[in-house]
């Protein structure tokens, strides 16, 4: 968020002040961290089970235990935009890893609620710093025309570290073990600290990075007149209702969902569920293109949310649906959920240069809330729905059960149609700001 308005005079002008193959390696390695934090946010979906079964759980805990991480998270995304603008990325990033691995090194030794839950908020905080840093060191490190494909190149990464978190994390959960597991992911990220610390630098050796003076009465001011914008909260609402099924789905019940409709394996059921992953890496950088080349910001929103409501409504609803279909609906549902990255191209439209650093903010803020609100919200229902079943003291949950807990999942996407049809406004991908 900070790198946003940091990016008119720290970017070098060209390539020819410093090396590509550094620019490339710092900001990949910035990345690998991205890609790892993502791994740790979604590990909980292929272990639900094991979880309920070990820590003494229903699906109502396992909600809180995986919505703290995204308390943290939230919490963060403006404070750490700050503190990029007064330190630097090497050093925020390190500590960030330390916490994720840390958090990651307590969630697997943990034998209660309270300590899985502040595992996962410790990986939250870490994790909030991820993609803001990345973005802060690609507007150092490469010059501003290219800034935009770079960045889709970034969110790319989340989608890799999702895949991984998926079907091959789940099949190393059935070999090993999840308190194994997530030791070794501790470890995974020391490594990554150190490897952070050995290569990020915050800028080319030419560049010079000046802070600028913050007074809070500015960043009250600025965050004040944001906020009054009516657009602000309509298009953030619009990012929230298409990043909450991600969170709920693809994030944490998708899994055990697919697991108990179709009667497969938890690596089965995460390699559907990889499809969403999949097809938001693909489609975010797709569906910016296509935004770009018709002109149009508010048509391919409209399209998102129609193809998401279809598409997840198929494959909670539809009786004796062929497993083989599941897969090419899922692949709809991630492409719908790409219209979260697009909203940040209209908070750009909307705000003049010097706000849209604090817009972002509360843009990005608004898409992981859902993660707080609804991981939990959806285990609640589950238990509310539940016939009192245990197998291997694992709560058991029917088909019925999870439908209409996840009814949340078409209702946000119905939502966001009805706010790209009647609230947010079209800016033909032009600045709409005076």
């Amino acid at each position: 968020m900070a790198g946003f308005q940091a990016e008119a005079t720290q970017s070098p002008t060209n390539l020819n002040d410093f090396k590509l193959f550094t620019s490339i390696l710092v900001c990949s390695t910035a990345c690998l961290f991205f890609m790892y934090e993502f791994i740790l946010q979604v590990s909980p979906n292929v272990m639900t089970q094991d979880l309920m079964r070990d820590l003494k759980v229903d699906a109502a805990g396992i909600g809180f235990i995986s919505g703290a991480y995204y308390i943290a998270y939230t919490a963060m995304q403006i404070p750490a935009g700050l503190l990029y603008d007064r330190f630097g990325p090497r050093a925020l990033l390190s500590v960030a890893a330390i916490l994720c691995s840390g958090g990651a090194f307590a969630f697997g030794l943990t034998d209660s609620v309270f300590a899985a839950s502040a595992g996962r908020f410790s990986m939250g905080g870490g994790s909030a710093f991820a993609f803001i840093g990345c973005l802060v060191l690609v507007s150092r490190w490469f010059p501003s025309r290219h800034f935009a494909f770079l960045a889709g190149l970034v969110q790319l990464m989340s989608s890799a570290g999702a895949l991984i978190g998926e079907a091959p994390l789940a099949v190393a959960v059935e070999a090993y073990g999840w308190r194994e597991v997530m030791t070794i992911l501790a470890f995974v990220g020391a490594g990554v600290t150190l490897v952070l610390w050995l290569i990020v630098r915050d800028a080319p050796r030419k560049v010079k990075v000046t802070h600028p003076h913050h007074t809070s009465r500015g960043e009250l001011k600025r965050l004040a007149l944001v906020c009054k914008r009516p657009q602000t909260w309509f298009v953030a609402l619009y990012a929230f209702t298409s990043w909450a099924p991600i969170l709920i789905f693809a994030a944490l019940w998708g899994v055990p969902f697919i697991q108990t409709k179709y009667n497969v394996s938890a690596a089965n059921a995460a390699t559907a569920v990889s499809m969403v992953w999949i097809s938001i890496g693909f489609g975010s950088p797709l569906i910016g293109w296509f935004s770009d080349k018709i002109g149009r910001r508010v048509l391919p929103l409209m399209v998102c949310s129609t193809t998401g409501l279809i598409a997840v409504s198929a494959v909670l609803y539809i009786p004796n649906l062929p497993y083989a279909f599941v897969f090419p609906l899922l692949l709809l549902f991630g492409f719908s959920a790409s219209a979260q990255s697009l909203t940040f191209a209209v908070v750009k439209d909307n705000n003049c240069p010097s706000m849209v650093g604090t817009a972002i903010g509360i843009n990005n803020t608004m898409v992981v809330v859902g993660g707080i609100l609804f991981q939990p919200l959806v285990g609640l229902l589950l238990r509310y729905g539940w016939n009192g079943e245990i197998q291997n003291n694992i709560p058991i949950y029917q088909v019925s059960d999870y439908q209409s807990a996840l009814s949340i999942l078409p209702i946000c996407f119905a939502v966001g149609i009805v706010l790209s049809v009647f609230f947010v406004k079209e800016t033909y991908c032009r600045p709409t700001h005076h």
